[in-house]
């Protein structure tokens, strides 16, 4: 350990914890980092919980037609296992496995905006298409799943993806 760092402490209390710790421990960490043990069902479902639900849910529509996309994980060093909704060659949404819930996030050009705040999602996913700030030339749009009802937004938002030119 290098001079000036501190060794993690197995558990934090807000007494002894730093600022800069309490606002890590705040944050939620992706759960699939160990880039020995590939997720599998089991292991999805270890972490997902009652959100496994709309995990099944999301992996069937995405299946089937008119989607037709597979999934395929791959691990990254900064990220840990991210999973890609591919159609072909063509990746149209990562997601990721957090703590109880997962995220599917979509990549658009701004010129989609307009677009993406008059689908039939959630007041709260419309605001942030209309509030999202540009990462380089795109607009990022990131669902939260944490039960089945949760992937409707997903599937109408993937359905405008296949049509968005």
């Amino acid at each position: 350990m290098d001079a000036g760092q501190r060794e993690a402490p197995s558990e934090l209390s807000p007494e002894t914890a730093t600022d800069e710790e309490r606002q890590v421990s705040e944050h939620p960490m992706p759960v699939l980092t160990d880039p020995g043990v590939t997720p599998n069902r089991q292991r999805i479902s270890a972490v997902l919980g009652a959100a496994m639900q709309g995990w099944t849910a999301l992996e069937s529509a995405l299946a089937e037609p008119p989607f037709d996309l597979s999934l395929s994980w791959r691990h990254y060093r900064d990220g840990g296992w991210l999973c890609k909704a591919l159609r072909g060659q063509q990746n149209l949404a990562w997601l990721a496995v957090w703590d109880r819930y997962f995220t599917v996030t979509f990549y658009f050009a701004a010129r989609h905006r307009a677009d993406l705040v008059a689908l039939p999602i959630g007041a709260d996913l419309r605001r942030q298409a209309a509030e999202a700030e540009m990462t380089g030339r795109m607009l990022l749009l990131v669902i939260e799943v944490h039960d089945a009802p949760d992937v409707e937004a997903v599937v109408e938002v993937m359905r405008y993806k296949l049509t968005a030119k």
